[in-house]
């Protein structure tokens, strides 16, 4: 599946697994079409597959939820350019090597994130979340090494779950793709001289100010220009950014087939993209799990910085 986009889904398999049996385990691996399904569908698919497989009963097991979003007035089906169905020759320009890391996050070390962003924002009974706070810690470390001028811009995305914010709202279990890829911009000397506080906030505030109307306009103006979104290897995206994707809130460690509950859950190649941070539930209760790809001289400096090490176990 390397390499197959998800435009190529009327003639390619829209999911692929592959089950290698070893002396002391089990790993499973995949791959599946993100026209099709977002991350929260493929790990309920897994959830019901699993107990399936482990009981070979389908009681209790709850219907596929459907449901068909069309903005009004839509004419589809839609229809891509050829210029980016084509496929391009190989470019002759080297493609930066990323190195991967996996950051573990204890629930102490979550909960001293959370209780220093309350701090720095005086607001101590202020609900701060995990994924938020951790995402802007990450952010920070990683843009504080990456080298770049104080004056440039900086940017987060985070992709959202927006099933709950559509009017009226699509049920949790609505099986689709259902996603919204969010953005924050600062420069890269506000980030670091603001504080950890101040960039929660920002991707808070962003997070909390989406509405059905920001993913209707989306819709509507990704239907008009229709282009697909080239891969973003050799782009300024490999150093002023991060990609916080994924979800802790995901089952990935509740899915026995009959081999026993996963000890383990990681990212493949698809993510290899430098700043993306896939973000897993840890094995631990309130742990979370950051799979993170990065430039080899940004990651030498982030395993070096000790203000980064400390907040994570």
């Amino acid at each position: 599946m390397n390499g197959v986009k998800s435009i190529d889904g009327l003639s390619e398999p829209l999911l692929a697994l592959q089950v290698t049996e070893m002396r002391d385990g089990v790993f499973i691996g995949f791959g599946y079409n993100h026209m099709v399904a977002d991350g929260a569908s493929i790990w309920n698919f897994f959830r019901t597959w699993s107990k399936i497989c482990s009981n070979g009963q389908r009681e209790n097991l709850q219907p596929l939820a459907l449901k068909g979003l069309f903005v009004d007035g839509m004419d589809f089906p839609i229809h891509i350019p050829v210029s980016d169905t084509e496929t391009s020759p190989p470019s002759r320009e080297l493609s930066p090597t990323f190195k991967e890391r996996v950051f573990h996050f204890t629930k102490r070390n979550i909960s001293d994130l959370k209780a220093k962003v309350n701090g720095e924002i005086g607001l101590r009974d202020h609900k701060v979340s995990s994924l938020q706070a951790v995402s802007a810690h990450m952010w920070r470390s990683i843009i504080r090494h990456s080298g770049l001028n104080q004056e440039e811009k900086t940017r987060c995305f985070v992709a959202v779950d927006l099933r709950q914010r559509l009017n009226p709202p699509l049920d949790k279990e609505c099986f689709g793709h259902v996603i919204y890829n969010s953005v924050v911009t600062t420069t890269v000397g506000e980030l670091h001289d603001q504080g950890l506080g101040w960039a929660f906030l920002q991707i808070n505030n962003m997070l909390r100010s989406l509405t059905n109307e920001d993913y209707r306009i989306y819709a509507e103006n990704w239907v008009r220009n229709m282009k697909i979104q080239k891969s973003g290897l050799g782009s300024k995206m490999t150093r002023d950014s991060v990609i916080v994707s994924s979800s802790p809130r995901f089952e990935v460690y509740d899915n026995d087939f009959g081999w026993g509950k996963p000890i383990a859950v990681r990212a493949g190649p698809s993510n290899s993209i430098s700043g993306k941070l896939v973000f897993f539930r840890g094995i631990e209760e309130g742990c979370i799990d950051v799979h993170a790809f990065l430039l080899p001289d940004v990651l030498v400096k982030l395993l070096a910085d000790v203000e980064f090490l400390e907040k994570c176990g």
